[in-house]
């Protein structure tokens, strides 16, 4: 195989994630001999240069030294075995965070070393989204892995390597830090609405407060970086807040959840029972 970025690498699927993927390898310095797409006319890569753009019914695919699936989970196992009859690639990877290398079965038996390539970052579908200094987990094969992650270091990104059967529970509390932090900005933002804020209003300043308060968590311990009327030990303040949320059960239930963790990080502090038989109490006592 030659160096790396002088490597043959082809890309099926030019979604958010490959396309980001793609702009950082070609920014590195890598080749890529093709992007195939089951649609190309609905597909742009204008940014990326002369990058050859491939319909996946073509009749001659250019051979490759790495085969990249960036296509949806319930995906990855069926493409790799229609790949696998067409293609002859040394390494082959998918992008999943929840499955592991075993989805590429089909390819492994044809005789690539086989691998998953995961980036902790949700993508918009911005042109100016790329994988750098991204924590892209890795894992696979030996050999797989160990070119997944000079793949990751090449394109600026910070490998981590993962066992197979830890990837659903690492994907599923990703999966809570990114979608769940915005399902949290929407019910609260239901609740400003509610408390007669308009919507954009609310949708732009609760999500910049949630932006600033994740940052304050990557930056400080837990117990230094909450903030609120839970973690100030508040009890006046906690119950005025169950009151106003008895009429907006998903927000109460969340505030209830969130709470607790929160006590859970800032212990010591007392008021712990206080609080606790206020989150877990009915709609009575309020």
């Amino acid at each position: 195989m030659p160096p790396l970025l002088d490597s043959s690498l082809l890309l099926v699927g030019p979604g958010r994630v490959g396309l980001a993927f793609a702009r950082s390898w070609t920014a590195a310095g890598g080749r890529i001999a093709g992007i195939v797409a089951r649609d190309p006319s609905r597909v742009s890569i204008a940014d990326l240069g002369d990058v050859p753009l491939l319909s996946e019914g073509e009749a001659r695919l250019p051979g490759c030294d790495i085969l990249i699936l960036a296509v949806s989970d319930d995906a990855i196992a069926a493409a790799a075995t229609k790949w696998a009859g067409r293609l002859a690639c040394r390494y082959a990877f998918h992008f999943s965070g929840a499955l592991g290398s075993d989805e590429l079965a089909s390819l492994r038996r044809g005789g690539s070393s086989v691998g998953s390539l995961h980036p902790v970052r949700p993508f918009t579908g911005g042109r100016n989204e790329d994988w750098r200094g991204v924590l892209v987990a890795v894992e696979g094969d030996t050999a797989a892995a160990d070119v997944g992650e000079a793949i990751a270091r090449a394109v600026g990104a910070r490998p981590y390597r993962l066992a197979a059967e830890a990837k659903p529970l690492y994907h599923a509390a990703a999966s809570l830090a990114a979608g769940g932090a915005a399902a949290i900005v929407s019910v609260a933002v239901r609740a400003w609405v509610a408390a007669g804020i308009p919507e954009e209003i609310a949708r732009e300043t609760l999500a910049g407060l949630a932006s600033r308060a994740t940052a304050a968590v990557g930056e400080h311990p837990f117990a230094e970086a909450f903030t609120g009327a839970v973690a100030r030990r508040d009890v006046g303040t906690v119950r005025t807040h169950a009151r106003a949320l008895a009429g907006h059960e998903e927000a109460l239930n969340l505030y209830r959840a969130l709470g607790e963790e929160i006590l859970r990080r800032t212990s010591g502090r007392g008021k712990e029972k206080e609080i606790r038989e206020i989150l877990r109490a009915g709609r009575a006592p309020f």
